[in-house]
């Protein structure tokens, strides 16, 4: 008998050299994973912000009482302009309306809701004097970055 691999120890080996090369694979692989939703998450999140900012640098209450003119985002005046705002996928804009870029962003899409809000004990014969303001990212149609802010009306 020559001496060298029979076949069946050259395919014992290819199989252990590929449970290895896998094993060894694998974490490098979740890891990637792992820092792609990473990435993502970090963006929701500086997405959501940016339109609860936006929102919150309105007035509570339409200062002129009309919604005439209003035509778009950048003429909005108040919080409650905002009510059911939606972006579909890669179609995030900011606030001049230029769609955000970033291929990270190309899946997402954003809402907000503006509701008005009664507290306990507070009489609800009178205007609300809280808004409940809830903004969310979704990827792929999932939600995966949901903020909500309660604001009360200071009047002075």
């Amino acid at each position: 008998m020559p001496g060298g691999f029979t076949l069946i120890e050259a395919l014992l080996a290819s199989v252990i050299l590929a449970l290895v090369v896998g094993a060894i694979l694998i974490p490098f692989t979740a890891g990637a994973q792992n820092a792609v939703q990473n990435a993502r998450e970090v963006l929701a999140a500086n997405l959501a912000q940016e339109l609860m900012e936006e929102i919150l640098s309105k007035s509570f209450n339409d200062p002129d009482g009309t919604n005439a003119g209003e035509t778009n985002r950048m003429k909005w005046d108040d919080m409650r302009d905002y009510n059911n705002f939606s972006e579909s996928q890669g179609n995030i804009r900011n606030l001049n309306g230029e769609i955000f870029t970033a291929p990270s962003a190309a899946n997402m899409s954003r809402t907000a809701r503006v509701e008005s809000v009664y507290v306990a004990g507070q009489d609800t014969s009178n205007p609300p004097t809280f808004l409940r303001i809830t903004v969310e990212i979704r990827y792929k149609g999932q939600v995966i970055k949901k903020i909500s802010r309660l604001v009360y009306e200071n009047k002075k």
